[in-house]
């Protein structure tokens, strides 16, 4: 689902607005038609007394990933000291460390839900959640043709856009094994669809209206937490023989144990 869409930035680098667009359109043929996947473009964020721009955010049922898109591009170099600079026409000018940023911004925006849980998340058998172990994933895309070199870059979150989408839904899937992997996936961050949509509006400054969102999918109903503690509203069939030939259909619930001394039940034809 894409909630905001992008916009143009005419005072931002044509460079860096054409990789923003084209991140954008990604996303959303990528995650348009997913009810796990909420795009935001152009997030405000503030962080410390400033307001920055987060150029994507995808929120989704485990957690939250950030998108740098307009940042990487042209031949930068990072020194021995996490010191950035782009060259420009044969002059080194020097830029903020985006990874540094958007680490900052991560931790706004937990600071800020964490701050207002209760508005945003409902609970469930009486309990509250929160949002101190939600996953907030920070991606930069790296432009075509764009060179970065340098002893202080640390790769491991730097990406073409062409993987983008693939590594975002690569990451939800491996949260979503992990819940079933886990003992009772206790320590797998999950949101209710309600709340994360809740959220999403938080996010972007709208009204929280619970009774236009989703419904919560079939495993996060008070029902399906009571099956999983073992009150599943399913029959249990035990299928046995009948006395002289032929099979039997008995009720798990009204089998009852027998009186029969072993002796008289091994002398029973079967």
């Amino acid at each position: 689902m894409i909630l905001t869409e992008y916009k143009f930035r005419p005072e931002s680098d044509s460079r860096a607005e054409e990789s923003c667009a084209d991140v954008a359109n990604k996303l959303k043929t990528a995650f348009a038609e997913s009810t796990d996947m909420i795009v935001i473009n152009n997030l405000q964020i503030e962080v410390y007394d400033r307001q920055i721009t987060v150029d994507h955010a995808v929120l989704h049922t485990y957690g939250m990933t950030l998108i740098n898109s307009r940042t990487l591009y042209g031949k930068i170099e990072v020194n021995y000291r996490g010191e950035w600079s782009r060259s420009v026409k044969g002059r080194d000018i020097p830029m903020e460390n985006p990874i540094d940023l958007y680490k900052h911004a991560s931790k706004a925006v937990r600071d800020d839900l964490v701050k207002n849980v209760e508005t945003i998340m409902s609970k469930h058998n009486g309990v509250q959640k929160t949002f101190d172990g939600m996953p907030i994933e920070l991606m930069f895309i790296q432009a075509p043709k764009s060179g970065l070199q340098g002893n202080g870059i640390n790769s491991s979150a730097i990406l073409f856009s062409e993987l983008l989408t693939q590594t975002i839904t690569r990451h939800f899937n491996s949260y979503k094994k992990r819940v079933y992997q886990q003992f009772g996936g206790m320590d797998v961050f999950r949101f209710f669809s309600s709340d994360m949509f809740a959220c999403a509006d938080y996010l972007i400054g709208n009204e929280i209206n619970r009774e236009s969102y989703p419904v919560a999918q079939p495993d996060q109903t008070a029902s399906g937490a009571s099956s999983s503690s073992g009150q599943s509203g399913k029959r249990v069939i035990v299928r046995t023989k009948q006395i002289g030939g032929g099979p039997g259909i008995i009720k798990a619930r009204s089998i009852k144990p027998s009186r029969k001394k072993p002796e008289q039940m091994a002398k029973e034809p079967d």
